[in-house]
């Protein structure tokens, strides 16, 4: 399994309800092999493996990219859009995401 299928497998059980302010549905294309949507409402994570059609927010990179962001090595900015290597239809709901998983410590 690849550190981002663990990454993805592993949101439900970092998933903070309390944090949710609306239900989304949100899809990762990462690279060439990782396509993943991740359904967010205010009860509940649930994750998928493959596109989603009706995403409410998609986030395009590499899988580096989307790796060093979770890890806190990089923080997105508005050149990593204008530059192409994040593109994503509203960046503002990738803030609500980051928000719904409490990162753990260690």
């Amino acid at each position: 399994m690849s550190e981002i299928a663990k990454i993805f497998k592993g949101l439900p059980k970092r998933f903070n309800k309390a944090n949710v302010k609306e239900d989304r549905t949100y899809y990762f294309s990462l690279g060439d092999d990782e396509k993943w949507t991740v359904d967010i409402t205010k009860d509940k994570c649930s994750v998928r493996q493959g596109k989603s059609d009706a995403a409410d927010c998609f986030f395009k990179g590499s899988s580096e990219m989307f790796l060093d962001v979770w890890n806190g090595k990089h923080k997105l900015g508005p050149t990593d859009f204008l530059t192409g290597k994040v593109k994503s239809n509203n960046p503002l709901q990738l803030k609500d995401f980051v928000a719904a998983f409490q990162k753990s410590k260690g």
